[in-house]
């Protein structure tokens, strides 16, 4: 009786230090997989990272299409499932049936997800333009805030000077000295080099004058789809700048940064 006694103790004492063990979380929990690995549930925690990284890796490229969209949601979900687990099998006193679905749910998503997804939305805003929407690209609408845009920079601009694209590089800046003559833009005495200078039909032949104060001269981007003679030099007022585009996003297979 005393044995058994003993015995009884002994198992409720190893079942306390397993559930105090397993409660000891923490931060972990942000990493989706983590916690079930440090428990030794290696292929619980190897379907639950790998399900979560893949779904992540792809959706944050294919960021801004319906592709990405759905991944990223079921990322989520992955999360949450993760974090459900953990809370579960750490038996915290008084979580009925759905208080750890909630309960992980709900500080995912406010304290981790919405944040992330907030500042996503401020520095790679998927923008569609182009003839029917088809050119897609990642503004930063912060970039600007701080400084004005320079010799080089891709912008985004609030309203087409083009009529197709808001998507435009810029080759000077105000007092800024401009030549254009046989093809060839200079901009004060400096050739601009080849792949900022566009063969512009709809611009003069010969064309000279100085960028006048708070605006920026542009071109647009000449593998975007646009309307034919839509290929000219436009000076823009520098408040119709709304961003940096730095990234093609669209189509998937021209994903690229611009340079």
């Amino acid at each position: 009786m005393d044995s058994d006694g003993r015995t009884g103790e002994r198992g409720v004492r190893s079942g306390a230090q397993e559930l105090r063990g397993k409660s000891r979380a923490g931060l972990k929990i942000l990493i989706p997989g983590y916690v079930q690995w440090t428990w030794r549930q290696r292929e619980r925690a190897a379907v639950i990272f790998g399900s979560f990284a893949m779904a992540m890796g792809v959706g944050v490229f294919s960021w801004g299409t319906w592709l990405s969209l759905a991944l990223l949601a079921f990322a989520f979900g992955t999360h949450v499932v993760s974090a459900v687990d953990i809370l579960r099998q750490s038996a915290f006193p008084g979580f009925g049936r759905w208080m750890p679905l909630l309960s992980a749910s709900g500080g995912l998503a406010l304290g981790v997800y919405a944040p992330a997804v907030l500042v996503a939305t401020l520095v790679a805003w998927p923008a569609m333009d182009g003839v029917s929407g088809k050119d897609g690209y990642l503004v930063n609408y912060w970039a600007f805030r701080a400084r004005a845009p320079r010799d080089g920079d891709w912008v985004w601009l609030q309203f087409s000077p083009w009529g197709d694209t808001h998507v435009g590089r810029v080759v000077a800046r105000a007092g800024q000295e401009v030549e254009w003559s046989r093809n060839r833009l200079h901009v004060d005495g400096q050739r601009v080099r080849p792949d900022a200078a566009l063969r512009l039909s709809s611009t003069p032949d010969e064309l000279a004058f100085v960028v006048p104060s708070g605006h920026v001269l542009m071109t647009p981007d000449a593998r975007s789809h646009r309307r034919p003679g839509s290929d000219r030099l436009v000076l823009v007022p520098n408040d119709q700048v709304a961003g940096r585009a730095w990234a093609r996003m669209y189509p998937l297979w021209d994903r690229q940064p611009l340079h």
